[in-house]
């Protein structure tokens, strides 16, 4: 079996990555690199990571690129992804980067340019596909379980106070990092997949949270979807509440709540309304796996995809048009009006 030899970027959501290469058989760990390595190796004991071998450990960018690799997995600040991406397209390397795969649209397309110009793959590392319970309601709506959709939701609130990152990436004013897209994108990103490419979005947004942060921390936006679909999507990076992404699903003949941190999805279904009371539906418990980042189940399917010569289902475009849904919030909340989503095609 051929095995593909990996490098990392950046040790601390690159320490998920680490472990999920180090469990995939046809997957080889031969490089990482962090500028704050020791920072790095700290945050994969603590997480109870195994740490890479210390050959594999490189001393600069410069010496990470000049291994011998086959995949890059770039993950490092956003404000990175678009250099980095780049040079290990550039070096013949297919690349998996973590979400989101750029600030903006015109940042996406750079890397869209260079996987085609060099003939090479690459993912977007948007985990929420790989979420079970998730993945679990994606099969209820591809099964036909709940009809026709009719109205999603879904929200992501996570207080950053206190995760500004390395350096303070997060709050640096010339960074201007944009929490609607840089954590937001998981639920944009989610209700894409479930639910299909937006099409046009009205947005509000607010900075109460975190005052001395350059950007808007909270925002909701509705949005069309084909099909004439509704819904509504929640941002918050200073919410004062625990992580969530609870996600709503309505359709014609049932209803789909879910979360990435619950062991269970609940599901209401026209067929098994009988509870006796007028109106009521029953709900069903569904079992789920809790694993919110699963990441190792990307490198699998980034490994596969390789073995069989296809394109990921995350691709650079998936990537692109997650921005894109955010792009056209950002715009409508400075605007004051709806703004249609462009939508990039292959």
């Amino acid at each position: 079996m051929k095995k593909y030899r990996f490098g990392v970027l950046g040790l601390k959501m690159g320490g998920m990555w680490v472990e999920g290469v180090m469990r995939n058989p046809a997957a080889e760990l031969v490089a990482v690199y962090d500028p704050n390595m020791e920072g790095g190796r700290a945050f994969m004991t603590q997480r109870k990571i195994t740490l890479p071998a210390p050959e594999s450990v490189k001393q600069s960018e410069d010496e990470f690129f000049d291994a011998d690799m086959d995949v890059v997995i770039v993950a490092t600040p956003d404000h990175l992804h678009v250099p980095q991406s780049v040079r290990a397209l550039r070096r013949g390397c297919h690349v998996i980067c973590e979400k989101p795969m750029a600030p903006t649209v015109a940042d996406c397309k750079k890397i869209i340019d260079a996987a085609k110009k060099y003939k090479r793959w690459f993912m977007t590392g948007q985990v929420g596909r790989y979420t079970p319970g998730f993945r679990a309601a994606k099969q209820l709506i591809v099964e036909g379980t709940i009809g026709e959709m009719v109205f999603i939701e879904s929200e992501y609130y996570h207080n950053y106070a206190h995760v500004e990152g390395v350096g303070k990436w997060r709050s640096d004013p010339k960074i201007r990092r944009e929490g609607f897209i840089g954590g937001g994108c998981h639920a944009l990103d989610l209700l894409r997949w479930l639910g299909g490419n937006p099409l046009e979005v009205h947005c509000y947004m607010n900075h109460k949270y975190l005052p001395t942060w350059p950007t808007n921390d909270t925002g909701v936006a509705i949005f069309k979807m084909p099909n004439n679909v509704i819904g509504k999507v929640f941002v918050s990076i200073g919410v004062k509440a625990g992580y969530s992404m609870r996600t709503v699903i309505h359709g014609k003949e049932g209803s789909i709540i879910c979360d990435n941190t619950s062991d269970t999805l609940t599901l209401f279904n026209a067929q098994y309304q009988k509870t006796g009371i007028p109106g009521m539906g029953r709900a069903w418990k569904v079992p789920v796996t809790v694993n919110n980042h699963n990441v190792a189940a990307e490198v699998d399917e980034f490994v596969k995809c390789l073995q069989a010569g296809k394109r990921p289902p995350t691709d650079e475009f998936e990537g692109a048009n997650t921005v894109a849904f955010g792009e056209a919030a950002l715009t409508s909340a400075r605007t004051g009006r709806p703004v249609k989503v462009k939508n990039l095609r292959r």
